[in-house]
């Protein structure tokens, strides 16, 4: 029996709806660059957070990184019926030891400091 191959415009079409939701613009700084370059740090609550040189570009990258955070962060605390303060706040301990040297976190006091 012939395998049924898919229709290579309708895989085409489905790569490009992909490449367009998911792409960002040239200009747009990543995660890891705005770390690196110390503009954002991990905060103490889970989410990522403005350290240096606000920016809308910035401000845009944050809000949809916390975003996509606290959704996934939702997901888990429904799944494991706790709260969502629980999953965020061991989330922070966990981002916070990938942090590379030099990147940014908040110790439980509030302050910036460099890893």
């Amino acid at each position: 029996m012939p395998t049924k191959r898919p229709n290579k415009s309708l895989l085409a079409s489905v790569l490009m709806i992909f490449a367009l939701l998911f792409a960002l613009p040239a200009s747009a700084i990543t995660l890891k660059q705005a770390q690196t370059q110390g503009l954002v740090g991990e905060a103490n609550s889970g989410y990522i957070a403005i350290v240096q040189d606000s920016s809308p570009e910035l401000e845009k990258l944050v809000n949809e990184v916390n975003r996509k955070r606290k959704n996934e962060y939702a997901a888990i605390a429904k799944r494991n019926k706790i709260d969502i303060s629980q999953v965020a706040a061991r989330a922070a301990e966990k981002l916070e030891a990938r942090l590379k040297k030099g990147e940014y976190y908040q110790d439980n006091l509030g302050r910036w400091k460099q890893k």
